[in-house]
């Protein structure tokens, strides 16, 4: 009497097995030597952000210095360095009883200040991190350096500046 060991066929279980073994190791042998699929963006490079300022004290616009190393005062981490620095006069719109319209008129001792720090950092499909900060545009930013702090809102991200 012979046994019936063939259950699909011409293979049996053990055939089945082995071969899904063999193209399993060979899909894994594949993405191994191919680089493993997804390719790594996250390539260190330099990148500069813009943090805007508004109604700071004038002094405090005038105190920074290019190439000075700027930090986020509410954790002490590393932003980067202050590249360019730019101020303008705080304006305020104001209703003139005597001319009976809206005037914009500078507010004396303030300023709006506009500094540019760049840092080395990466970018992910999500976020571009500088010197360990995650940096967004719209996100406020506790910025300070050698006399001079202020709070400020990131306007805009470059990279490769």
């Amino acid at each position: 009497m012979k046994k019936n060991r063939k259950l699909f066929g011409i293979f049996n279980i053990v055939d089945i097995i082995l071969i899904l073994l063999i193209i399993v190791a060979g899909v894994l042998g594949f993405k191994l030597l191919m680089g493993g699929g997804k390719q790594d963006t996250s390539a260190t490079k330099t990148y500069t952000y813009v943090v805007e300022g508004r109604e700071v004290l004038a002094e405090t616009a005038e105190a920074p210095v290019i190439d000075g190393k700027v930090f986020n005062s509410s954790t002490g981490a590393y932003l980067g360095v202050a590249k360019e620095v730019t101020s303008e006069p705080y304006t305020e719109v104001i209703f003139s009883k005597e001319t009976e319209a809206y005037q914009k008129l500078p507010v004396e001792g303030y300023s709006n200040i506009t500094l540019t720090v760049a840092g080395n950092g990466t970018e992910t499909e999500k976020d571009i991190t500088v010197e360990g900060t995650t940096v967004k545009v719209g996100m406020e930013l506790n910025v300070k350096g050698k006399g001079y702090a202020f709070k400020g809102i990131v306007v805009e991200v470059r990279d490769g500046e």
